[in-house]
């Protein structure tokens, strides 16, 4: 049935009719709460209305006071105008022109005029900072604006910024590969004063500043902004095809960011709204048939938007049992250098949602067939199904604690991510058609399920585990050839621990059939086959390996380990913890508790995914040992007293308690 869903669908959907709605949501300065990104959501909302969908916009206070759950909302931003001149002896030269792009300013800047001189503070390390006078002048870094910002204007007096980076954020991408593109850089406000103000350069403009600066010339600028940051709105859009029964399915792409970003993610928020007006086409013409589950779609402030539509819904959660999130899906793969990844729910949301979007997936991108004698199918674009990543509303949407399970379909890398070279350019009506037809099966697919097609999804879930334990026990058998005896009794370990924890995530993975249908005697036997299986492919492996000739390793837990097993940590908050700029206002904190914050970005690598990952596992039942291993296990970082400095800082905040403790 899956195949006949994609076949209607995908002749329905225009990828050029996308392509469209991304150029027209691009133009709008998109910015979380502020007049553009308004303007913007009313437009997705008239085209939903046009289209004869029951869609509305919600509307949410922007200000110093407000809370969706534990993310602390902010005050409405606009810029009418900023300008940046270099004054030079044969006159200004323009820099930086809100008007030409909105890049040209750091995002939710104040009101600023006057001249002033300019400093290099390189990278914005403390020793950039040495014998460097900055009170009173503009501070040229390639650090983050935020940091530059604390550093320089709060603790040292300068007037404002200047930013000339590109991050690297894509693999071998830096700032000489975009040497006139500017990066999208923002502060973030946390309390009403101070507030800063400041510029985004180019690097061929700041390699200009710093060549000067170099020669012993004196760099000054004439600066003149009009912004202002007041308590306002922001807005979600919502619309709805009901279904014929209970249960709901929800698909979010977020609205925001700056004017001209076209993946990034006009791309999403438009393919998500042609998948809406194609399904409810479809539906109303009778080529469909009516879902008995409700489609929700939803367009929202990125994470902002989110929390504050989940926050006022709890009595709906429970009832809404999938969702999907579109973010960056309309690459020129051949133009970005990105793939089409589907970003599975974190491994403490096991669910049936990745294995069903995969097998859309899969069945879609091998439509073309090669010339060679056996007519092999390949694949028409790069993609790839990868475990959690987070970085998108998903990562909201997925929380245990709250319970949606819903993987994120997103090209990345994208060599041209958050800078003014994510333009319309780069965008590909046959990806948007990719991402917007399988977006559309796939909820169509759990709208219409039943026992059959959840009993299909399981079998289809046994086979992809099978295949997956195999790779995995693959890839650690490889790795053991020429280990010494006791590394390769350490990797046996690590190897037996790996495949226990993918059998048992297997194993909840499928018990969430039942959200689908009835299959209690089924699932015992497809949770049978994934025991058989692994047994089978455990016994192979100890053929190989043979452990018991390996050195025996020290089973006794250390210290901490044992401390921490007697302490169950309890979440006192649904949705992850995510501040937005410092944490201030939602922790009740020291400077020594910030400093021990900012401490953990800085000496545990991936330390973002790595604190999501462990509030993931935490369900008041797991000990702070299991949720150290479990984290461990999914992330391949150890990390257990890092974790424990985190929860304790929580605990402080009064948003977890430490029992046994």
């Amino acid at each position: 049935m899956y195949r006949d869903l994609l076949n209607i669908i995908g002749q329905a959907f225009s990828g050029a009719a996308a392509k469209r709605h991304t150029a027209i949501i691009a133009r709008h300065h998109r910015i979380q709460a502020s007049p553009g990104y308004r303007a913007a959501a009313e437009w997705v909302l008239a085209a939903l209305q046009d289209a004869g969908l029951d869609a509305s916009i919600e509307r949410y206070p922007a200000n110093l006071t407000q809370r969706f759950w534990t993310l602390a909302s902010f005050q409405e931003w606009d810029c009418r105008a900023a300008t940046l001149d270099w004054l030079q002896e044969d006159g200004p030269q323009r820099l930086c022109d809100y008007r030409a792009s909105a890049l040209a300013i750091i995002q939710r800047s104040v009101s600023a005029a006057g001249e002033f001189e300019v400093v290099d503070v390189g990278a914005g390390r403390p020793q950039d900072y040495e014998s460097v006078d900055v009170a009173g002048k503009l501070a040229l870094s390639r650090a983050n604006v935020m940091h530059t910002y604390r550093d320089a204007v709060l603790q040292r007096g300068a007037a404002g910024v200047l930013f000339d980076h590109i991050d690297a954020t894509a693999p071998g991408r830096n700032r000489t590969d975009l040497p006139d593109a500017r990066q999208y850089a923002s502060f973030w406000w946390d309390e009403p004063h101070p507030r800063g103000w400041g510029f985004v350069l180019t690097p061929r403009q700041g390699d200009a500043l710093r060549a000067a600066l170099a020669a012993g010339e004196s760099v000054t600028m004439r600066v003149n902004i009009d912004a202002r940051l007041y308590d306002g709105e922001m807005e979600n859009v919502v619309a709805a095809i009901p279904g014929a029964g209970a249960g709901a399915l929800l698909a979010t792409a977020h609205l925001c960011h700056p004017q001209d970003f076209a993946n990034d993610n006009a791309s999403g928020a438009a393919a998500l709204l042609e998948t809406a007006i194609t399904l409810h086409r479809l539906i109303a013409a009778g080529e469909l048939p009516r879902p008995q589950r409700t489609l929700i779609f939803l367009w929202v402030p990125e994470m902002t938007g989110s929390y504050a539509w989940l926050s006022r819904r709890e009595s709906l959660i429970p009832d809404i049992i999938a969702g999907v999130n579109l973010d960056m899906v309309g690459e020129n793969q051949a133009k970005t250098g990105s793939v089409l990844l589907i970003d599975s729910p974190p491994a403490a949301m096991a669910s049936f949602a990745p294995t069903l979007l995969s097998r859309l997936r899969d069945d879609l991108v091998r439509e073309k067939r090669s010339f060679v004698q056996v007519q092999t199918p390949l694949p028409l674009v790069r993609s790839k199904t990868i475990p959690f990543s987070g970085g998108s509303d998903h990562m909201v949407i997925s929380d245990p604690a709250v319970g949606i399970p819903t993987p994120m379909l997103i090209q990345w890398p994208d060599s041209f991510y958050h800078t003014t070279a994510d333009t319309m350019e780069m965008v590909d009506e046959d990806a948007l058609w990719l991402a917007g037809t399988l977006a559309g099966g796939y909820l169509m697919w759990l709208a219409t399920a039943e026992r059959a097609d959840a009993l299909w999804l399981g079998r289809e879930m046994v086979h992809r585990y099978e295949a997956d334990l195999a790779a995995f026990a693959g890839d650690s058998l490889a790795a053991m050839a020429g280990l010494s005896p006791e590394k390769k009794a350490r990797a046996w370990v690590a190897l037996d621990a790996g495949v226990s924890f993918r059998q048992e995530r297997m194993s909840a993975a499928l018990e969430t059939l039942l959200r689908l249908a009835p299959l209690e005697n089924d699932l015992l036997a497809l949770v049978s086959d994934v025991n058989e299986l692994t047994d089978a492919l455990l016994d192979r492996a100890r053929r190989q390996v043979r452990p018991r000739a390996l050195p025996q390793l020290d089973a006794q837990p250390d210290a901490w380990t044992l401390r921490a097993s007697a302490i169950i940590p309890r979440r006192l908050y649904r949705g992850p913890i995510m501040e937005m700029g410092w944490p201030r206002r939602l922790f009740p904190f020291d400077e020594d508790d910030i400093e021990t914050w900012r401490h953990l970005y800085q000496q545990v690598p991936g330390w973002r995914l790595v604190r999501a990952l462990a509030q993931y596992w935490t369900d008041g039942h797991r000990n702070l040992a299991e949720i150290a291993r479990l984290t461990a296990l999914e992330s391949g970082q150890e990390a257990g007293p890092a974790i424990e400095t985190w929860f304790r800082l929580l605990q402080k905040a009064g948003l977890m308690t430490l029992d046994g403790s």
